[in-house]
């Protein structure tokens, strides 16, 4: 049987509104790798344009050269919250990696008592505020009524916009659907728009601020008895993670915990971490 000639199909080239090249996208790569950490690989020069072309269009800039020209500038430093905003990704729900949740909970019963008043915990990428949220209910969860201590939780994020969004504590409804059985009912207020408002004393337990993890210095002090850091580190390139990971140590207290993602392995900190469960790390030497 004779073989059919092989087809050669034309080269389609995409009409873009901007032009982008690879300059313009080793320039965006440098700068959000120095100002977050972010490890962007050649394979997300699509999902950039996609994401900064609107900030284009909206300070009417003549393209990408132009448009990194403006953030490298002093005019440019609010634009650059809003670039940074918009290459983050922010995908989060209710309750997500479930198995972390009866760990913090036996965590938090264990530490008081073990004689501990105040259970403090950090959200290190807290996003819209469902992951803290989770956090706050499991904590409340884990106490008889009469007898829970004192619970604060920290958010942070890079992020302002969603941290505002977090402050606010609404939801759509499929989002709160997405809550274990009863806890909507009894953590949530229904709003004449459909929405769901976490209610006020949930609210409180949560203090929502912005940092960045790559910074030089935290505007964080006390020690934690769990940090939540999950799917953010993925991002980072290894000495930015080893970095980060650190900077964790004298923020968890002797017994703390830190909870990362899933598809995060931090073997490489084995001299400041060691793993003591699924993706569930403690302090590899106690302070003495």
């Amino acid at each position: 049987m004779d073989k059919l000639p092989p087809i050669h199909l034309p080269r389609i080239e995409f009409n873009r509104e901007f032009s982008f090249s690879d300059a313009d996208f080793e320039r965006i790569r440098k700068l959000i790798h120095k100002e977050a950490g972010i490890a962007l690989n050649p394979s997300k020069k699509d999902m950039v344009y996609g994401r900064l072309v609107r900030r284009i269009r909206e300070l009417k800039l003549s393209g990408f050269s132009a448009y990194v020209d403006h953030l490298e500038s002093y005019a440019g430093k609010r634009e650059f919250e809003l670039f940074v905003n918009a290459l983050t990704t922010n995908l989060t729900f209710f309750f997500r990696e479930e198995h972390h949740f009866p760990l913090l909970a036996e965590h938090l019963r264990a530490r008081v008592a073990a004689g501990e008043r105040e259970l403090s915990i950090w959200c290190a990428a807290s996003s819209t505020g469902e992951e803290p949220y989770s956090l706050a209910i499991a904590a409340l969860e884990a106490f008889p009524l009469g007898a829970r201590p004192a619970i604060s939780i920290l958010a942070t994020d890079l992020d302002t916009h969603v941290l505002e969004v977090g402050r606010q504590g609404v939801y759509s409804a499929d989002k709160v659907a997405r809550l274990p059985a009863g806890y909507a009912a009894k953590y949530f207020d229904r709003l004449p728009d459909g929405n769901h408002q976490a209610k006020p004393a949930l609210r409180s337990l949560i203090t929502f601020q912005r940092l960045n993890l790559v910074d030089g210095a935290w505007p964080v002090r006390r020690p934690f008895d769990a940090i939540f850091c999950r799917n953010v580190m993925i991002y980072f390139d290894r000495d930015t993670q080893f970095a980060v990971l650190k900077k964790f140590v004298p923020l968890m207290k002797p017994d703390g915990l830190l909870f990362v993602g899933h598809s995060e392995n931090f073997f490489f900190a084995s001299d400041y971490l060691r793993l003591r469960g699924k993706t569930v790390y403690e302090l590899a030497k106690k302070p003495r």
